[in-house]
């Protein structure tokens, strides 16, 4: 495993290595002042998130490795994606590429795949008003092929710079409308026009309910970006994706969902239960939004990322022996969520996971 490390986070990166990832650090591929045209030089240090400090995830494009899976760190599998693997690896003829074909889960069922798989990626359906401008690539998942020359043309659209400001048809990356959303100017526009209009037929979008879940509302009845005077009237409660069926991933069954990006359901330490419903007291992001995300199934999310924590503590507990890492688990916050990993609804109630220094070198030795 490696952690792709920008040098502002150097300092806070050992604990990664203790764990077993090998950390590179490494500078973003451009810079600001490279990038010709001027919007996009001016502006990107300001795109949600992290403006072109974000551009160090290209890097992954080369990593030592048939077969990269880049993440975010708020990340978690619970299934194994070997049908993907076996898809780029092998040729479409082959009995095992046939077979693993058969297995994806698309976003659009029944649409042909490219001869040669060089991504499988997830789209930001959650922004998208129907048929009014393409969907943002999700940036925090991508299972892709090795291929150092897709970072490189990558950095050639960034140092050019054709970006135009604006939402929709006719603006962001060569007007294409890959504009205007969150992250439009950094990896959520930047690979979604790469792969739909610079190296076409190359990547495949899977099911967004089943991988790089988020528990999502993918249907056009809530905000965010929900203005139904400006659609067709037959979208307005139906799928962003204008597709005539779409799984409601806000109540996908968990046994389906290969891997969690706890994005909207929140950070499983921010150890948010309260929901937004308009009764309870909340601050902006500190609650459960209930236009976006069905609360029980948040909550099912959210303790299946608990259960993985309190498995490793009890893996550690039994090779080390070290009674300390029981500290972690003294919370008495809806317990039946967080598992004792919290004492209050909240960011300050998260209690960290405890154990020797010498504990948490061991983690590695759980995996091999």
């Amino acid at each position: 495993m490696y952690a792709l490390v920008h040098p502002q986070a150097e300092s806070c990166s050992s604990k990664l290595q203790d764990v077993g990832f090998e950390v590179i650090i490494v500078d973003p591929p451009v810079q600001p002042s490279e990038i010709r045209g001027e919007h996009l030089r001016k502006k990107i240090h300001k795109e949600w998130c992290c403006g072109s400090d974000e551009f160090i995830k290209l890097h992954a494009y080369t990593l030592p490795e048939e077969i990269i899976v880049h993440l975010d760190i708020d990340f978690a599998f619970y299934k194994p994606m070997d049908h993907l693997f076996d898809a780029i690896l092998y040729d479409k003829d082959s009995i095992e590429g046939q077979k693993a074909r058969q297995q994806i889960e698309l976003e659009r069922p029944g649409e042909k795949l490219p001869d040669k798989i060089g991504a499988f990626i997830t789209r930001d359906w959650g922004q998208v008003a129907p048929e009014k401008f393409p969907p943002a690539y999700q940036a925090g998942f991508i299972v892709a092929r090795r291929d150092p020359s897709v970072k490189d043309e990558m950095v050639e659209v960034i140092k050019e710079g054709n970006y135009t400001a604006g939402w929709g048809k006719g603006f962001g990356w060569a007007g294409t409308g890959h504009g205007g959303y969150v992250g439009a100017m950094a990896m959520q526009g930047l690979v979604a026009y790469y792969y739909d209009h610079v190296r076409k037929d190359n990547a495949v979008e899977l099911n967004q309910c089943r991988h790089n879940h988020m528990g999502m509302d993918v249907r056009y009845r809530h905000p965010p970006n929900y203005t139904p005077r400006y659609v067709k009237k037959e979208f307005i409660g139906g799928c962003r994706n204008a597709l005539e069926y779409c799984e409601d991933c806000m109540v996908t069954d968990f046994e389906n969902i290969y891997s969690v990006h706890y994005t909207m359901c929140r950070k499983p330490w921010q150890c948010i239960a309260k929901p937004d419903d308009g009764i309870t007291d909340c601050k902006k992001g500190t609650c459960l939004d209930t236009n976006v995300v069905n609360v029980e199934h948040c909550y099912e999310v959210i303790k299946e990322w608990h259960k993985l924590r309190t498995e490793v503590e009890e893996e550690l507990l039994k090779m080390t022996g070290d009674e300390t890492i029981m500290e972690g688990q003294k919370g008495d916050y809806k317990n039946d969520i967080f598992m004792g990993h919290c004492n209050d609804d909240g960011n300050d109630g998260y209690l960290l996971m405890s154990g020797k220094d010498d504990t948490f070198k061991r983690v590695n030795d759980l995996y091999h």
